[in-house]
This record gives structure tokens, sequence and C-alpha cells, in this order.
């Protein structure tokens, strides 16, 4: 992994999905992004097509410094959860994103995702929408990256939510360094597609 450089608070270059999740997981991706920009991702709900502010968050705050950074909403509420462990909470829409930054580099992307689609079994209202693995380039320094995602909707109470679950291996690995999920409602699954994929490309580790 890369430690943090001096550039690293902009972010440029492109990645793109392919197969079933891409349109699933769409919306564009930061091009010669600025540190803080605005990105209007539409939505089919009329009260999440605002626009939505990105900048580079830091993030997994300890006594010697921030150990993560990444491309995320502005005002998305950042709660540290511990273990290498932060989700960043859009309560107003009740929708968010969770990074497990040191998910177990033991087993591939492709391993863990097998895994999280059996841990599903069993879950309510369950739908698999698609799965892909395919390789993305960092925009921040951590070189090229195997994305395996996972969408899938599911019942809570009387809702649907649409959740992606994506492991990534960094700097050229193939393990699954990595866990990203992001979830809310199915209307917002243009939106939640544009930011878990900011937040994978742009995406830095300290160490």
């Amino acid at each position: 992994m890369k430690r943090f450089g001096i550039v690293a608070g902009a972010v440029s270059g492109v990645a793109a999905l392919a197969g079933a999740a891409a349109l699933l997981l769409g919306g564009a991706l930061p091009s010669n992004a600025a540190t803080e920009q605005i990105k209007t991702v539409a939505s089919s709900n009329s009260t999440a097509s605002t626009p939505v502010r990105y900048k580079t968050r830091f993030f997994l705050h300890y006594s010697e410094g921030n150990h993560a950074m990444a491309v995320l909403p502005t005002t998305w509420r950042d709660v540290e959860l511990g273990d290498w462990q932060a989700r960043f909470d859009d309560s107003a829409n009740n929708r968010m994103i969770r990074f497990d930054n040191n998910y177990n580099y033991k087993i591939g992307t492709v391993t863990a995702l097998n895994r999280k689609i059996a841990a599903l079994k069993g879950t309510r209202g369950l739908h698999i929408v698609g799965t892909s693995t395919v390789g993305m380039n960092s925009t921040n320094h951590e070189g090229r990256l195997t994305v395996s995602t996972v969408v899938y909707t599911y019942k809570s109470g009387s809702t649907t939510r649409w959740v992606a679950t994506r492991y990534v291996g960094l700097d050229g690995s193939k393990s699954a360094d990595v866990e990203i999920s992001t979830a809310g409602s199915p209307a917002d699954s243009k939106v939640l597609g544009a930011v878990i994929n900011y937040a994978t490309t742009s995406l830095a580790l300290a160490g």
C-alpha cells in the first residue's frame, strides 16, 4: 500500500465496470476531478436527485494520524466503527457507505464474493441482481485494482433495500484487502453506484 502523496487530494482518470453490475452501479466516475466538486446523479426519487457534493475525506483517525482517504459525499456523517472500519451516513435519505480497510488479505476477492453470497442465503426477499469481477485503475496511487462486486436487494420491514458490496485488491493484488458496501433505496441505485465507484478508485491507505 502506498502512503498518502502530496497530490493525493486530487482525483483523475476513469474506471468502468463490466457485465450486469455495470448497469446497476452506473454513474459517471471522476475525471480530472477537483478536491471538492458537485456531481449531479439523477434518481427516480425526487428527494434524492439534488446534486451530490464530493470532496476528499480522511478517516480512520488514530493517534498517529489518518489511515484512509477517499472521495466521498461532503455531508455524509463519518462514523468510526473501530478495527479499521468506518461508515458514512446520509441519515436524511437512509443511505450509507461502509469500509472495512483490513478485510482478509489471505483470500482472493472472488472467494470473498462467493462467501458473501453464501452468507446471504435465507435473507428475507433476497434477489441477487448481478455480480462481476473486473480490473480498475486507482486514481490515488494504489495501482491496479481487482474488484469483485455483488449487487442485491432484500426486504427490511415493509421496504426494499438496495445493496452493493465489493471486495478490492490493491496495488496489483487479487486479495480481498478491502470490503466496501453501500446501501439505500432502489430508487437511489444510480446515486449509490456513483458513490461506491468514486470511493473505490480514490481510496488510499497509509502504510
